[in-house]
């Protein structure tokens, strides 16, 4: 019956994401986890973990198999499944184990986070809540804030059900109080006076070969361009493009260089596009500011890169596991962040995978008014990876009280405001433009200026206080 439930507990938390996307499954899903994890013995418990573990992630990260086979799929898997055995450490059968049980579920996010290779934070609890009327906790603490408010709604689930009551309602009014509190005080927002056009261009095909045609990404991103501007009046500040949109080094192909400043100077608007240069025998992934008369102006080099994508880890036990890992040139990292400067706005550049990174988020946020977030999603198909990684995007945007930009070469992409709302989202693999203008927001929140401290004190606080449970016990026992 435990295992069952288990299994039941991690179906509703991968529910919690897209394709299915409905929030409230979360605490409900780790509600049923608390009761699965009240058994004494251990081994059930590690048990429990681990079914749930694969009911949670086997089908979220489902997207991960789409062109590259079932084996990489497996082992991401099974490594965030392992990352999640912390939690059997601690019986929740008592009080003191509900109290521990957020904070030890926030420590192993940040775990699963930062090792190994940087880390892999998908699935984070907090990534599926953007719609949950509590959301706005992001702009408080950010994402380990809102997971552990999630997590402890679950104790407050398993409390009631327990019949707790004195402990249920002291919890409840304790919940809708901060919920309250966070929503009561958001700041207005700004009025939205930055007009920009975002270029979703498409690709020949979908798949890990999507640029394999020459300049054929770069041609249909400048066609759609050139199409759309020439047919409205407006003039926008500035024209964005996704990752990868220019599919050769513009520094290297005098063509599309010349192409691109051509359009930039007929219209009199500056680009910000995204490439790919050559980095001695390895690669590099940009973000370039183009602007009319002057050509490329800043350049940022993406920090936090793909393993396994863009880098390959022990690459010699990979190449044995999939072949495709012998086709894929490591990226060299940047190691500044650089931000494009458009009139008044200072629009930082978070491509892809760096939205996992909560430093990263924060480092850009204190130096920037606006976000936009260049991504391609072409090498993951249709499936369910664009939606989820928008997730991601809204309660980033709560997060660092910003207007982002979300542009792909296939899809999805949208415009998302400080309260986590999209709109103009277009469809996948289809060529679509959005025409929109943003508030340019100057002011930090509190989740940038203090974020950092609160995560640690969450963290730290299981680390301190298992150790110390175990001593007693031993002292006990003796």
């Amino acid at each position: 019956m435990v295992i069952l439930l288990s299994l039941f507990s991690g179906f509703l938390a991968y529910a919690a994401f897209s394709p299915i996307g409905l929030w409230f499954c979360a605490p409900i899903s780790l509600a049923l986890l608390i009761h699965a994890l009240g058994q004494v013995r251990f081994k059930v418990r590690v048990v429990s973990i681990l079914v749930f573990g694969i009911a949670f992630f086997g089908p979220l990260l489902a997207w991960s198999n789409t062109y590259v086979g079932d084996i990489p799929w497996l082992i991401l898997t099974v490594l965030q499944v392992v990352l999640l055995l912390p939690l059997a450490l601690v019986p929740m059968s008592g009080r003191k184990s509900l109290f521990i049980f957020p904070f030890l579920w926030v420590l192993v996010e940040f775990v699963r986070s930062h090792f190994p290779f940087n880390g892999f934070g998908w699935g984070r609890i907090a990534f599926s809540q953007a719609d949950a009327p509590y959301a706005q906790i992001a702009r408080i603490g950010g994402a380990p804030l809102l997971s552990f408010f999630v997590a402890s709604i679950s104790v407050l689930f398993y409390l009631a059900f327990q019949k707790r009551v004195t402990t249920s309602v002291i919890l409840l009014i304790s919940l809708i109080a901060f919920s309250f509190v966070a929503n009561a005080s958001q700041p207005s927002l700004p009025k939205r006076d930055f007009a920009f056009i975002a270029i979703q261009g498409g690709v020949p095909s979908l798949g890990l070969d999507f640029n394999s045609r020459a300049t054929q990404v770069f041609e249909n991103h400048l066609r759609t361009t050139v199409d759309y501007v020439t047919s409205h009046a407006t003039k926008p500040e500035v024209i964005l493009w996704p990752e990868n949109s220019i599919d050769v080094d513009p520094f290297k192909d005098p063509i599309v260089r010349d192409q691109l400043q051509s359009v930039a100077d007929e219209f009199d608007v500056p680009f910000i596009v995204g490439a790919v240069l050559q980095h001695g025998s390895n690669f590099q992934n940009a973000s370039i500011l183009w602007e009319p008369l002057k050509g490329p102006t800043t350049i940022y080099v993406k920090h936090h890169l793909t393993p396994f994508g863009e880098y390959i880890p022990l690459r010699k036990i990979a190449e044995i596991v999939s072949p495709y890992a012998k086709n894929v040139v490591d990226f060299v990292p940047g190691n500044q962040i650089v931000i494009h400067e458009v009139g008044k706005a200072k629009i930082a550049p978070i491509i892809c995978f760096e939205l996992l990174d909560d430093a990263s988020g924060r480092a850009m946020a204190r130096v920037s008014n606006a976000f936009v977030v260049q991504t391609n999603s072409a090498t993951f198909g249709l499936s369910p990876e664009s939606d989820q990684q928008l997730g991601i995007t809204r309660i980033r945007s709560i997060e660092h009280q910003r207007y982002s930009i979300s542009i792909s070469t296939s899809g999805v992409s949208a415009l998302i405001d400080p309260r986590g709302r999209v709109s103009h989202r277009t469809g996948q693999n289809q060529a679509a433009v959005i025409d929109s203008q943003i508030g340019l927001i100057h002011s930090l929140s509190i989740a940038d200026r203090y974020g950092s401290q609160i995560e640690a004190g969450i963290v730290l606080i299981p680390l301190i206080l298992i150790p110390v449970g175990w001593t007693r016990r031993r002292r006990f026992r003796g």
